[in-house]
């Protein structure tokens, strides 16, 4: 029996489907290294995240139970703690390149337990302390800080991503002090306008990041950015009595889907252009004989949308 290509490759293809042999074995043999490791099942990984879960919520349960029997010095440690320790074994396993899923996990939890410590810690040396706003903007700066200084040594999505989240939570806190303390005068400059600049900005740092290997963060915060930039539009609309005019709003906002190339934003623009339409149809049409047609009309607007939107969602990569 002479044996062909081909024979050998059947021969080959039934070695490797018995002994479950994959292509990655035979070049990782080739070139003289160890097999791969196989990728953990998404089942196994769901049932470890559920675990840690648990494990948090058991431990969150118990400590706020005995929370008053805890010493200002103990609720620092189990808070700001437990954050810090959970950060600098983040930085070890960095060194050691260990894997980008547990660093990530790592940082995020250190950063949200050293937030919540530090809002504990200046609770408990401040006990009298009753601004609020300058109570977040503190906590807020100082975390905003230590991720961006973090970043610079440790340029992780996840360091990143928790530095964009205080640095959200800081220019609120801002906003909000700078009112309270009626640095900024109210009725000179809307704090609608001023969340319609917040999402702006936020878009346009959305925009450099997307050009980077960070991008995978880039459709939750143009998500947060398009809700902070067409909130504000319509609020301040409404505050100077011309709501009419919010409808010039999403068309700018297409020309920032179009720019982006997101489809959080285009989602949110289609949104807000349909929000608009039922906002004027209700204001102009209710209660009048109007009413029905008014509802189909703006039920066939928002289908074509819908559809318009699709199309334009498959383009973007």
């Amino acid at each position: 029996m002479s044996y062909t290509k081909e024979n050998h490759l059947a021969e080959i293809v039934s070695l490797m489907q018995r002994y479950h042999i994959s292509l990655a074995d035979i070049d990782a043999y080739g070139k003289g290294q160890p097999a791969p490791l196989k990728e953990t099942p998404r089942f196994i990984i769901f049932l470890a995240y559920l675990g840690g879960l648990m494990i948090l919520g058991g431990l969150g349960i118990y400590f706020k139970d005995h929370w008053v029997e805890f010493s200002s010095v103990e609720r620092i440690l189990i808070t700001y703690g437990v954050g810090l320790s959970l950060y600098i074994l983040a930085l070890v396993l960095y060194k050691k390149r260990s894997s980008p899923l547990t660093l990530s996990n790592l940082f995020v939890i250190s950063f949200l337990f050293q937030g919540g410590g530090l809002g504990v810690s200046l609770h408990e040396l401040f006990p009298d302390g009753d601004n609020l706003p300058l109570f977040v903007l503190t906590i807020s700066s100082l975390m905003l800080f230590q991720t961006a200084v973090t970043f610079y040594k440790v340029p992780l999505t996840s360091v990143l991503f928790m530095g964009l989240y205080y640095l959200a939570f800081t220019y609120s806190a801002l906003i909000a002090y700078l009112l309270d303390e009626m640095l900024i005068p109210e009725k000179l400059i809307s704090v609608q306008l001023l969340i319609m600049l917040g999402g702006t900005a936020l878009i346009a740092v959305m925009y450099k990041i997307q050009k980077t290997p960070h991008r995978a963060i880039c459709g939750f915060w143009y998500f947060v950015a398009g809700i902070a930039f067409y909130g504000g539009a319509y609020r301040l609309f409404q505050e100077w009595h011309y709501p009419e005019i919010f409808g010039l709003v999403p068309l700018l906002g297409l020309i920032f889907t179009q720019v982006t190339r997101s489809k959080a934003m285009l989602i949110l623009t289609a949104l807000a252009f349909i929000g608009y339409l039922g906002d004027m149809t209700a204001r102009y049409f209710f209660d009048t004989p109007w009413w029905p047609i008014a509802l189909v009309a703006m039920g066939l607007i928002t289908i074509l949308i819908a559809v318009l939107s699709y199309r334009r969602a498959r383009s973007y990569k």
